[in-house]
């Protein structure tokens, strides 16, 4: 038995409705992780500690004053300064690989710096919270 469609813009206007509403799932589920394991054995080969679990939403909270900036950067050309890009946030290994590049630090350099000194003015300005400046207090042991 066949069906007739007697309203077809009623069919097109939902066909269409529920597209948008696929494509909002869709961008909503593909947004910012929560949770990352740092590990990047394709850089960094064997780890020699565990790897590290990062919460970008607890970074993201922490460092709200600052903004996203403060860990997303990319070089200006003109000035030579790493500055913020809206809409440029790409994660650390995209940038920095295994090997320092074009004055590009190492990816393993680059947390390190960016991480610990990070924390360290956290603990300076008495923020609580203000994360680990230890090895052992981003690489847990399982």
């Amino acid at each position: 038995m066949r069906y007739k469609i007697q309203k077809p813009w009623l069919a097109i206007v939902l066909m269409i409705g529920t597209f948008l509403l696929g494509s909002t799932i869709w961008m909503d589920s593909s947004a910012q992780e929560d949770e990352y394991i740092l590990a990047h054995k394709d850089i960094f080969g064997e780890l020699r500690r565990p790897a590290v679990m990062f919460s970008h939403e607890l970074h993201a909270q922490a460092l709200e004053d600052e903004g996203c900036g403060a860990c997303h950067h990319t070089q200006d050309e003109e000035s030579g300064k790493l500055v913020y890009e809206e809409g440029e946030e790409l994660s650390c290994w995209e940038c920095h690989g295994p090997q320092e590049d074009n004055q590009t630090p190492p990816l393993q350099r680059a947390y390190h710096g960016s991480c610990t000194v990070c924390h360290r003015q956290q603990i300076k300005q008495n923020k609580p919270d203000s994360g680990p400046t230890t090895c052992g207090g981003c690489h847990v042991k399982p």
